[in-house]
């Protein structure tokens, strides 16, 4: 794999958060089928069903609950990388300066 799609972190992260495909779709504004899409292909790329039906829910895998504190902590990083910088407030700056 050359470029991983690194969309499919922020799609895992929901998906172990939310533990549904239907809750995990409406969180990112999907459709169910595209979020089963992105599912497919997370399970292709770690070798992995990451998640397993179980009743009407999905449960985790071993491997996906390993992943889990990771992703999230990747997801919340590459986040705080995109968002604005705050603005310098010079009313607040406390400077001293030496002559």
């Amino acid at each position: 794999m050359a470029h991983p799609d690194l969309n499919l972190l922020v799609t895992l992260d929901v998906l172990l958060t939310e533990g549904s495909v239907a809750r995990a779709a409406k969180r990112l504004r999907l459709s169910p089928s595209a979020m089963s899409r992105a599912l497919a292909r997370l399970r292709e790329t770690t070798g992995d069903p990451l998640l397993v039906r179980a009743g009407r829910g999905l449960v985790p895998t071993p491997r996906a609950l390993e992943l889990r504190d990771r992703v999230g902590r990747l997801v919340q990083d590459a986040e705080a990388v995109l968002r604005p910088v705050e603005m310098l407030d010079l009313k607040r700056l406390v400077r001293t300066f030496t002559l």
